[in-house]
């Protein structure tokens, strides 16, 4: 349904995305709503918000409201399901009546989590009628939204379908894996979509400019490493916590002599730290992930990190990551005892 609606360009006039895959619910919305801003050249039209806490009337005001300098509203209520929408006793309720005759000049997109609908697609192809019955048996809202919208379901995948998801995913990060790293990925961190999309984040951030990853890269960034690994150390680091810091940074180097990549890690990310405390001001965290170089699910963690070290940390720590550097490369000190070094001078003001 959704390629047939981005080739057609003609938008239902309420569409509904839930299921078990809450990546592909967030993502295929996204990819509507970005397509049907495009009918709103104003921009003034095209709002995203989110359900919770909001009441079903500020909804339907907003989504019965007529367009300014514009043909069409979008709008886009995540978490529909944390709505307020109580069921007035006498006659028709508002959303269904909104429902049954929406506004022509509204394109309302609703994402929710709908755990009693989970499987209905697969009913409806099994078996329509039956599964029309068991819609009309459903609690209010949710048979009112699936009787009366067009709705899309995210089914949970089955293994087989997550490794073809993974390997086409990676693809289009620029990431090459073979079938051994792909199960190896989702043997370490599960079928969910949304961890295994973290991890490849991670891992593509960890490979710098190498596009082939290896099971080494996989246990490095997600295996052994899942609890004592570079993410782990900047997110102790981020934390102010130094005591954890030192106790991964000690992990890591018990495992295999990996001095640089801390460097070159943590120095990536306290750019990006810089980066953040110049950009915070921006609203868009799409364009704040954009500037800083980090992925948009990051955007909350490195703000709060920058809130917590401060500009003049985040200035310190580059330079004792340059200075560490340079005595790993020039001297015949031990590596771990530049590097402990090298976390207590970023944190002195802390620890005295």
């Amino acid at each position: 349904m959704i390629d047939s609606i981005l080739k057609k360009g003609t938008f239902p006039p309420v569409l509904l995305f839930f299921g078990e895959e809450d990546l592909l619910v967030e993502e295929s919305a996204a990819q509507i709503f970005e397509a049907a801003a495009q009918l709103d050249p104003s921009g003034m039209n095209s709002e995203i918000i989110d359900g919770d806490g909001i009441s079903i009337d500020a909804i339907l005001s907003t989504a019965k409201s007529f367009p300014m300098l514009s043909e069409r509203r979008i709008l886009w209520v995540k978490h529909f399901d944390k709505v307020h929408t109580p069921r007035e006793r006498k006659g028709a309720d508002k959303l269904t009546e909104y429902l049954s005759d929406p506004m022509a000049s509204t394109i309302l997109i609703l994402t929710s989590s709908i755990p009693s609908a989970n499987g209905i697609h697969a009913s409806m192809k099994k078996n329509e009628a039956a599964a029309k019955k068991k819609i009309t048996s459903m609690k209010y809202p949710t048979n009112v939204l699936l009787s009366k919208t067009s709705w899309i379901e995210f089914p949970q995948m089955r293994e087989p379908q997550v490794a073809s998801w993974l390997t086409k995913r990676a693809t289009g990060r620029g990431l090459r894996l073979t079938s051994t790293v792909t199960e190896s990925l989702i043997a370490q961190v599960g079928i969910s979509l949304r961890d295994l999309d973290m991890e490849l984040s991670k891992l593509s951030e960890y490979l710098g400019g190498r596009d082939v990853v290896t099971e080494d890269d996989v246990l490095e960034v997600v295996g052994t490493g899942r609890q004592y690994n570079v993410f782990e150390l900047q997110r102790s680091i981020g934390k102010r916590d130094v005591a954890l810091a030192m106790k991964i940074m000690m992990k890591m180097l018990e495992s295999s002599r990996q001095e640089l990549l801390i460097i070159t890690m943590l120095t990536r990310y306290f750019f990006s730290l810089f980066k953040i405390v110049e950009c915070r001001s921006l609203s868009s965290n799409t364009e704040i992930a954009r500037i800083a170089g980090i992925p948009l699910f990051a955007v909350g963690e490195y703000l709060s990190a920058a809130d917590h070290l401060g500009t003049n940390m985040i200035d310190r720590a580059l330079f004792e990551l340059r200075r560490a550097e340079a005595e790993i490369k020039s001297s015949s000190t031990d590596p771990t005892i530049i590097l402990q070094t090298m976390i207590v001078r970023m944190f002195e003001e802390t620890i005295n």
